[in-house]
């Protein structure tokens, strides 16, 4: 039964968002085309680096607790994973954006996204010799300084909204990932610091991931609506 969890564990991200579509329409024919494609999009990016920390030895697969097809060295469950959870995100940003309209708090988004960059920043000084840990919070500053400098879209509010309740099955997925061993990560390459066995280090990867999916989300938005 264990070589199926990884996979049901994936699914399970995947209908999720239907359950929300029952009670606000969020996949309608104008959203669900741009919720497919960001999805897409952020998988591949994403699916690219857990590849290259594969090659690099710092991450693991416990290929017996999957169903075995595995690609690139990667199981094919990762991958899916990289989509379904994208894929969640950017439905759950949309339902609570049809929910909770009111924007009120997006004036104090730059302060937190800052702040994170400050944290990216000292997570890079004291654990630049790790990494796993270098290559996650370089990723995130990237993504930040990104939006919150170059890009012209504002979001992050809702984005940060979003994130908090993706905590949510991001415990239930990747603890009983970690947990069962089904996922390793080098802990020579990591900080140390965990949550329920996961790394701190994969927390950050999942805003990663959630925020580039709602920006090429908002991006094909408002792309379709000029």
């Amino acid at each position: 039964m264990m070589k199926f969890a990884f996979l049901f564990l994936t699914l399970g991200l995947i209908v999720f968002p239907y359950f929300l579509h029952l009670d606000k329409k969020i996949l309608n024919k104008e959203t669900f085309k741009a919720t497919i494609s960001a999805s897409l999009v952020s998988a591949i990016i994403f699916s690219a680096i857990t590849l290259a920390m594969q090659l690099a030895g710092l991450l693991f697969f416990n290929i017996d607790s999957t169903i075995g097809v595995v690609i690139g060295h990667i199981p094919l469950e990762l991958y899916l994973l990289n989509f379904s959870f994208s894929f969640a995100a950017v439905s759950v940003y949309q339902y609570f954006n049809i929910r909770f309209p009111k924007n009120d708090l997006q004036k104090y988004s730059l302060a937190v996204s800052n702040l994170l960059l400050g944290l990216c920043v000292a997570f890079l000084f004291f654990g630049y010799t790790k990494w796993y840990t270098l290559l996650t919070f370089a990723t995130l500053a990237i993504v930040l300084f990104s939006i919150e400098y170059i890009g012209r879209l504002r979001f992050m509010y809702k984005a940060y909204r979003a994130f908090l309740v993706m905590l949510v099955p991001f415990y239930l997925v990747y603890g009983i990932l970690f947990w069962n061993g089904v996922l390793h990560v080098a802990e020579n390459q990591l900080t140390g610091m965990f949550v329920a066995k996961i790394p701190i280090e994969n927390h950050f990867v999942a805003l990663s991931m959630l925020l580039v999916s709602v920006y090429i989300f908002e991006f094909l938005m408002r792309k379709r609506s000029v």
